[in-house]
C-alpha cells in the first residue's frame, strides 16, 4: 500500500527542490508556536458577546483577531508540512514520544479553543454574517490540519495515541465548522448599508447590525 506521505512527497518533489529533514525537536517547537498561538486566542474568543460579535462587518470587536489568527496557525502548518513529509520515520522511541507529546498538548489547547467558538455561535442565530468568514477559515484550517496530522501520524509510525488525537481534533473542527455555518439568515425588509454601520459611533453599530 502507498502511504499519504509518499504520495505527498512525490508531488512536493515534482513541484519543488528537497527539503530538508527535520529533528524530533524541531517538530515539536513548531507544534510548540502553534500551541502558544492557540492558547493566545482563548481570550478574545472568551470575550465575544452579542454586542461586539457582529461588529465584524466593519472589521472591529474579537472576531477579526481571531480570524486573523488562524489565519497565522494555517500558514504556519502550511509551511510545516512538507518538512515533516521529507522527514523519514522516527526510529527511536524517545524521538516518537517528543512528537507524540507535543502534537497531543496542541490538540487539547486548540480543542479549548474550538470549543469556545462552538459555544458563542449559538449567540448569532440571526447574525449570520458572522458565520461565513468564521467557517471559511475554519474550513482552511481542517485541510492543513488534516495534511499535517497525516505527516505526524507517518513520522511517528502511528504510535503514542496520535491517529486518535488526529480524529478527536478533525472531529472537533467539523463541529465547529457546522455550527457557524448552521447560522440562519434572516430575512429583513430594512437592511441597513455598511456604510452607515461603518459612520455610526461604535456603540451604535452593533445595535443598527443585529436590529
Amino acid at each position: 500500500m502507498v502511504s499519504f506521505r509518499n504520495i505527498i512527497a512525490g508531488t512536493i518533489a515534482l513541484a519543488a527542490p528537497a527539503m530538508a529533514a527535520l529533528t524530533s525537536t524541531q517538530i515539536a517547537d513548531t507544534l510548540k508556536t502553534l500551541t502558544a498561538r492557540s492558547q493566545a486566542l482563548q481570550a478574545p474568543a472568551q470575550q465575544i458577546t452579542i454586542i461586539n460579535g457582529p461588529l465584524i462587518v466593519v472589521g472591529l470587536g474579537p472576531f477579526p483577531q481571531i480570524i486573523q489568527g488562524f489565519t497565522e496557525i494555517i500558514t504556519i502548518t502550511t509551511a510545516a508540512i512538507p518538512e515533516i513529509v521529507a522527514t523519514p520515520r522516527f526510529e527511536l522511541d524517545a524521538d516518537r514520544k517528543t512528537v507524540a507529546d507535543a502534537f497531543r498538548e496542541f490538540v487539547r489547547v486548540h480543542q479549548v479553543l474550538l470549543n469556545i467558538l462552538i459555544g458563542k455561535a449559538g449567540l448569532f442565530q440571526t447574525v449570520p454574517i458572522i458565520g461565513q468568514p468564521v467557517a471559511a477559515v475554519l474550513r482552511q484550517l481542517e485541510s492543513v490540519v488534516d495534511s499535517a496530522a497525516f505527516a505526524l501520524i507517518d513520522v511517528v509510525a502511528g504510535t503514542n495515541g496520535v491517529p486518535e488525537q488526529a480524529n478527536s481534533l478533525g472531529n472537533t473542527i467539523g463541529i465547529a465548522i457546522e455550527s457557524y455555518e448552521g447560522l440562519q439568515v434572516t430575512k429583513r425588509e430594512n437592511v441597513i448599508p455598511a456604510a452607515a454601520i461603518k459612520a455610526a459611533p461604535i456603540g451604535r453599530r452593533a445595535q443598527m447590525i443585529a436590529a
